[in-house]
């Protein structure tokens, strides 16, 4: 499956000219129909991403989701979300991607998913909207079009406070059915465990940090911290995100262990050590399972 890590690659595999902006992008389904993929099969990128469509036939899956027979639709995706698409060329609408360092840039401390923890959910439907509905949200994605074309010193600013205001709109709409026999509010305080967890798995690897026996290595580690018993915990981040609590940490230190390797010049003991492996081979072989080269490999790949 492929898996796009920088937006440069997003854009390159779907067929359409590169973005001005490394941390976000806004497009017209009408432009990107002149060269994008028709068919996309699944794949997976690590970013954000809200899109309307106004119109168009066939579908957009995000996670469980479909856009098929839908008519005027919000759909949004989240970063490792499964994503694919057969579509023909009578799109219209906008969509912007984007990543959790642009969004929190000078503009929030919190995680995106704690002031909007829908976006942490797979299972999300879209949102059919009424013309009249859709109206206001189609204003600020033509806003913010205008905005991101004039390419401005003060453009990124505004664009956050764009998708701020747009996540807030999105929200108000989300739906409070339940879903999956759970009700809306234990899939809420579900979430809300959820955006916790990405939360301590931030903070956990934090430099200079003091533990016990217990590593930001174990999903032990954040259910004593939640006050939960390991297989409830592990249950409850499975059932919303669909991928388990220790896939959840394999990602967040490779992605942790990729920037060291290729933004700093540490050796990859001492990277091993700034992620608290004990034993950096321990390091070497979990790296190699995910990567299938060393970390001495993938610096010089790269």
């Amino acid at each position: 499956m492929k898996h796009f890590s920088t937006l440069r690659e997003y854009c390159e595999g779907i067929q359409i000219s590169a973005p001005k902006w490394d941390g976000f992008d806004i497009r017209s389904f009408e432009d990107n129909m002149k060269t994008v993929r028709q068919q996309m099969p699944p794949f997976k990128h690590e970013f954000y991403a809200v899109a309307i469509k106004l119109d168009g036939g066939g579908f957009a899956k995000t996670g469980n989701y479909s856009t098929e027979n839908l008519n005027v639709t919000i759909f949004f995706n989240s970063p490792y979300q499964i994503l694919q698409w057969d579509i023909p060329p009578d799109w219209k609408g906008f969509y912007i991607i984007f990543s959790e360092d642009f969004y929190r840039n000078t503009l929030s401390q919190k995680r995106i998913t704690e002031q909007y923890p829908f976006l942490l959910a797979d299972r999300t439907a879209p949102i059919s909207l009424t013309e009249k509905e859709a109206e206001p949200i189609t204003k600020m994605f033509m806003d913010m079009f205008e905005e991101h074309a004039m390419d401005l010193p003060t453009g990124k600013t505004i664009i956050r406070h764009y998708i701020h205001i747009m996540l807030h709109k999105v929200a108000r709409n989300y739906t409070s059915a339940a879903v999956d026999g759970t009700s809306y509010n234990e899939r809420s305080q579900d979430l809300h465990l959820v955006s916790r967890f990405k939360s301590l798995l931030e903070i956990g690897f934090h430099p200079d940090q003091a533990y016990d026996e217990l590593r930001p290595h174990q999903v032990q580690y954040y259910a004593d911290k939640l006050s939960l018993h390991p297989n409830h915990f592990n249950a409850v981040i499975k059932r919303i995100t669909d991928i388990s609590a220790s896939e959840h940490i394999y990602r967040h230190i490779l992605s942790l262990a990729k920037s060291k390797l290729l933004n700093t010049d540490k050796s990859v003991k001492e990277i091993a050590f700034e992620l608290y492996y004990n034993y950096p081979n321990h390091f070497a072989i979990f790296f190699k399972k995910q990567m299938g080269m060393t970390p001495s490999q993938y610096r010089k790949s790269v």
